[in-house]
């Protein structure tokens, strides 16, 4: 009669482990090829925008920075800087506040309110893949896509009809650029997203989901071993009661 040595239980857990891990390794291998195949600038989008940026110069038709002072005395931070209106660069005070941030004409120190038509016009002004108008302007309030973090609305979206679905956000109190977002973007984000394991927010790099299949590609590789050991030692059967 012949004795089995007990390995085929080691091998049927081997085999399930293989499948679960090997799953989530091919998923692993493609993620992070993609994360690597693109530079991060290009992720970022830094393609999409070229900057506008101009120094500015104070001169006699501008109000003092000591005006704005007397006007906003808690503020933080007060700039002399640019923003493209009415199809030309005015020249502005731009105040940080504690809380928020606002904009002042340069030469009347009046609040500068913008609206979907000045963010319009700024956002084509910005966008550096030729001279395409935007395809629409969105106000943000509640609800963003998940390309965009909460914390940054209220924010106007602009989105342009172009190879890479760009969308650019906006502040709606200086018109600043927020944030850039692509399909390369949104597929990086994607990958990200299953290369974590973090499948809500996508931030948690030690989700418990993660860190399971860590402990499971372990075991995996212990039964592993368990095997070549049952392998490699005396030969796996005996003959008993000749």
């Amino acid at each position: 009669m012949a004795v089995s040595i007990p390995s085929s239980r080691w091998r049927v857990w081997h085999r399930w482990l293989a499948i679960l891990v090997g799953l989530q390794m091919v998923v692993w291998s493609i993620s992070g090829g993609y994360m690597v195949f693109f530079e991060l600038s290009f992720i970022h989008g830094d393609h999409l925008v070229r900057d506008t940026s101009a120094p500015m110069h104070h001169t006699n038709e501008f109000k003092s920075f000591a005006d704005v002072q007397d006007l906003y005395p808690d503020a933080s931070s007060i700039q002399l800087t640019s923003i493209w209106l009415n199809q030309r660069s005015e020249p502005v005070y731009k105040v940080n506040l504690h809380h928020n941030s606002l904009l002042l004409d340069a030469q009347t120190l009046e609040p500068v309110k913008l609206d979907s038509e000045d963010i319009r016009g700024i956002a084509e002004n910005i966008y550096n893949l030729g001279d395409q108008p935007a395809e629409r302007v969105q106000w943000l309030t509640e609800n963003p896509p998940t390309e965009l973090n909460p914390d940054l609305l209220p924010v106007w979206r602009v989105d342009f009809d172009d190879f890479g679905s760009t969308s650019l956000y906006f502040s709606p109190d200086t018109g600043d650029l927020v944030t850039k977002r692509h399909t390369f973007w949104r597929g990086f984000d994607i990958m990200w997203m299953m290369h974590i394991m973090d499948y809500e927010e996508r931030v948690d790099i030690e989700s418990w989901l993660l860190r399971s299949f860590i402990i499971l590609n372990f075991v995996f590789m212990i039964t592993g071993a368990v095997l070549v050991f049952f392998t490699i030692r005396k030969p796996k059967t005996a003959e008993v009661g000749q």
